[in-house]
């Protein structure tokens, strides 16, 4: 997809299973599950969208997955597969680990940035070698000191290595990437978490990450129950759907099993739905 002389490129890394309560909070079963059906154990599958931006003098990665670190045991219990990881992904594109000079991080989450990260023997590593990695401050304070509600999301050797090996670049509210790439503090999902919008004279198009998952997550109350500021999450997300569609703004869903990419259409006063766009 190009915007300008922008190329956003879509991968599709991997599909996970989650439990369907924790992802959609509040609101019961006996209505998520006609949304998305949940397996023997209330899990529901949910997919592992990063984002590839081509800008005329960059390659910057949006959020790397879970990785390649995680013990035969993890992956059982995400039901995850074998070889289908970030690196996978921008190997299907033509695009090799080196060749990413920046990598942002929306949040520290293990299917975020436990990509973000190898091993080289008994060593972590950077995945990326030549990148640098952006993380918002208040993020990473507390991925370092996690609260009791959050620390089961948290692997220090997912980021941690990131700051040893000199690489780690903490950022403010707001950062300029260039050629309209923008990354901006939502909060709501946890206190530092950020999303990506980038701006073209061709249009706009939207990285929202865990604030809007997925397209099942355009109600006002369906909010995952491992959201850290619910309240944050509804007013955030409002303002960006109803900008969205005002707009006519692409947005691209970071755990949508159906489809990533689509628009925002109001379909009556504060109620909007997704229309699927071909990535």
């Amino acid at each position: 997809m190009h915007l300008g002389d922008v190329t956003l490129t879509v991968l599709k890394a991997e599909t996970f299973l989650y439990d369907g309560g924790a992802m959609f909070g509040v609101v019961p079963r006996v209505i998520w599950d006609r949304l998305l059906e949940p397996d023997e154990q209330n899990r529901i599958r949910l997919a592992i969208t990063p984002l590839l931006i081509t800008t005329p003098d960059s390659k910057i990665l949006v959020d790397t997955g879970f990785g390649t670190r995680l013990s035969k045991k993890e992956r059982r219990v995400f039901g995850l597969g074998e070889g289908n990881d970030v690196e996978s992904a921008l190997a299907a594109v033509g695009v090799e680990p080196e060749e990413i000079d920046t990598v942002v991080l929306t949040h520290l989450h293990i299917d975020h940035a436990g990509g973000a990260t190898g091993n080289d023997g008994d060593k972590v590593v950077p995945a990326f070698p030549n990148a640098r990695y952006l993380v918002h401050e208040l993020e990473w304070e507390d991925g370092l000191e996690p609260n009791a509600m959050s620390a089961a999301a948290y692997r220090r050797d997912d980021y941690v290595p990131l700051m040893e090996a000199g690489v780690l670049e903490l950022i403010g509210d707001e950062r300029d990437l260039g050629h309209g790439v923008t990354t901006v503090l939502t909060g709501g999902h946890c206190r530092g978490h950020i999303m990506v919008v980038i701006e073209t004279p061709s249009g706009t198009a939207v990285y929202p990450a865990d604030l809007i998952p997925s397209r099942h997550h355009f109600r006002a109350a369906y909010v995952a129950g491992v959201d850290l500021f619910p309240l944050d999450v509804v007013e955030q997300k409002m303002q960006l759907l109803e900008a969205a569609a005002r707009e006519d703004w692409i947005l691209i869903l970071d755990h949508d099993p159906d489809g990533a990419v689509g628009r925002v259409v109001e379909v009556e006063s504060g109620r909007y739905r997704f229309e699927e766009l071909p990535d």
